[in-house]
Parts: structure tokens; C-alpha cells; sequence
């Protein structure tokens, strides 16, 4: 395994890249996206808080993968491939800033109770996700030698 994480060599490291790169921290982000948008839509209180700190000790409760064969875990080493880089101009840099609208408007129909706007809004959102992953992860395989 090419592992970016295996030398925990950083406090970064250790405390967010190599739980985030856990398949179920991963998928448990999207879940936790989506709890948000529900928090906000029934003002719930108690659930926004819940759904915050989790996603703050989300990396700290998955333990670091042992190998880079799964999707998910990919998609996290692409984004550290993405981020050392710089946040250069890029595909993906305008790929975001496209996506980040649709992300706010699906927190503010929530906050707003439009409910067809939430829920087309969070739909996008998770599909917008997902293309954004699946390009962190094709980044990342085209860092491995062949």
C-alpha cells in the first residue's frame, strides 16, 4: 500500500487523515451532511449539536485503514494529494466552487423550511459529492506507480 498516513509522522496525521481515510469516516460525513440539513429543517437543536460534534471526533473514532483498496479511502488520499498541492487553480478547485451554492442553498432552504427546495437540494448535494469524490479518488490513482 502506497500509505500516505502510515508514518503518523504529523499531528495532522494522526488526529484527522488517518481516521478520515476509515471508509466509515467517510460515509458517515455524508450521513452526518444530511443530519445537518434535517437539524436545520426541524430546528433542532439538540440534533445540530449532536451532528456537529460528531463530525469534530468523526477522525478520532475510526482507526487508520490498513490498506488504500478501498474507494472511500481513496477519495480522502486524493484530497490530501489535492490540498499538498496548493489548491492551485485547477479542474477541481472550479469543480468545488461550483458545488459550494448548491451546498448553501440546501442549508438555507432548510433553515427556511422550503421543503421541496431541501430535499432537491440535499439530493443534488450528495450527487455533487460523490462526482467530487470520485474525482479525489481518480487523483489519487494517478499518483500510484503503475
Amino acid at each position: 500500500m502506497n500509505n500516505r498516513f502510515g508514518s503518523q509522522d504529523s499531528i495532522t496525521n494522526r488526529l484527522f487523515w488517518s481516521g478520515h481515510a476509515n471508509p466509515g469516516s467517510v460515509w458517515t460525513f455524508v450521513g452526518a451532511y444530511l443530519l445537518l440539513v434535517l437539524s436545520l429543517y426541524r430546528r433542532n437543536r439538540p440534533l445540530l449539536v449532536g451532528t456537529l460534534l460528531f463530525v469534530a471526533v468523526n477522525p478520532l473514532v475510526f482507526p487508520s485503514p490498513e490498506t488504500d483498496d478501498a474507494w472511500a479511502t481513496r477519495v480522502v488520499l486524493g484530497e490530501q494529494v489535492w490540498l499538498e498541492r496548493g489548491l492551485r487553480p485547477s479542474s477541481h478547485l472550479r469543480f468545488t466552487l461550483v458545488c459550494v451554492p448548491v451546498f448553501l442553498f440546501t442549508l438555507r432552504s432548510a433553515a427556511k423550511r422550503y421543503p421541496l427546495r431541501t430535499g432537491l437540494g440535499a439530493i443534488a448535494s450528495v450527487v455533487l459529492m460523490l462526482l467530487f469524490f470520485d474525482r479525489m479518488a481518480r487523483l489519487y490513482e494517478a499518483t500510484l506507480p503503475e
